[in-house]
């Protein structure tokens, strides 16, 4: 695990008793990283029927890429095992505005490490079956194309480099552990630096966290109030299925809850109540619930992005964060 380290933020004054958040005993950061080849090669000058000086007179930058075999075939399975990785990821957290990576609660972590590890196993056997393959595919590309020629072509062992399934799983922490200081001359000459650098950092790094648990909590809330959208352009004509919607919805929402929002958990606990033993059958035979359904979600989306209360919850997120 890799930790980006800075001094430890002190706990701002005004939160009013209330505890600081620890970002990162809330959860960690995940990086997933896929590659594949492209199957492809760049053109290089012999391939054209021009002379260095004319390449020159010309300013020629690029001279464009061939296919070695056919990149929408031959990509596609890679394609797909990254993109139900990426996917994975995005159902368990919520992108983090640093490193492109994504911040995922420590209850899921264990559930997305063990989908990363089937994926991961389903992209090496992918990535054997093409070597496999490879020779094969490659005679009868070059048969239909005999202008590519085999020196374009990676070796199976150069191929087998052009694959990789990872990913990385780390935080940002605040201060380091102690060390000797071996140089004393040179850390007394480079501390000025030093710790201007690490106050920038630690400013920056303090801000990007603040402003993640911000916009984390306000996407939430803005899922749930598109979802509304949806009970409320029904128009009353809600059904069993969205019932189980509305109710599955809620349940993510605690789930993923590791800010504690508790204006809009108790919000949609109310909801919840109001759904109780509600079935798909009885709505039909009350369709004046179906109609207040509908209400209930109206009112619910305007009370959930409230400039006001949204402000207020966010602002005091805010002030809370801290790295260590």
């Amino acid at each position: 695990m890799t930790t980006l380290t800075a001094p430890a933020p002190q706990a701002d004054p005004s939160l009013n008793g209330e505890p600081p958040i620890h970002l990162f005993r809330l959860g960690c950061l995940f990086v997933i990283r896929v590659s594949y080849w492209s199957c492809r090669v760049g053109n290089e000058p012999r391939d054209f029927n021009v002379s260095q000086d004319e390449i020159q007179s010309r300013a020629i930058a690029s001279f464009g890429s061939k296919d070695l075999l056919d990149p929408e075939q031959n990509r596609k399975v890679f394609q797909q095992i990254e993109k139900k990785a990426r996917h994975a990821l995005n159902r368990h957290s919520r992108p983090f505005p640093a490193a492109n990576a994504h911040f995922v609660p420590w209850e899921h972590v264990g559930e997305l490490i063990a989908m990363l590890d089937a994926l991961r196993s389903e992209y090496q056997e992918a990535v054997e079956e093409f070597i496999q393959r490879y020779p094969a595919r490659r005679q009868a590309w070059q048969a239909a194309h005999p202008d590519v020629p085999d020196s374009a072509y990676p070796s199976t062992d150069a191929l087998r480099e052009k694959f990789s399934f990872r990913w990385s799983c780390f935080k940002v922490a605040g201060a380091g552990a102690a060390s000797a200081i071996e140089d004393l001359e040179a850390e007394l000459a480079g501390r000025e630096l030093r710790q201007e650098q690490m106050a920038q950092l630690k400013q920056s790094l303090q801000s990007e966290c603040a402003q993640f648990a911000s916009d984390y909590v306000l996407a939430f809330r803005s899922e749930v109030a598109g979802f509304c959208d949806q009970v409320i352009a029904a128009g009353g004509e809600v059904h069993g299925k969205t019932l189980q919607a509305i109710r599955r919805k809620i349940e993510d929402f605690h789930a993923m809850n590791v800010f504690n929002d508790t204006d809009t958990a108790t919000r949609l606990e109310q909801l919840r109540a109001q759904l109780s033993g509600l079935t798909g059958e009885s709505l039909k035979a009350q369709p004046d619930v179906a109609a207040k359904l509908s209400q209930a979600c109206a009112v619910l989306k305007q009370q959930l992005l409230d400039p006001s209360a949204v402000s207020k919850v966010t602002g005091r997120l805010r002030r809370r964060v801290v790295l260590d």
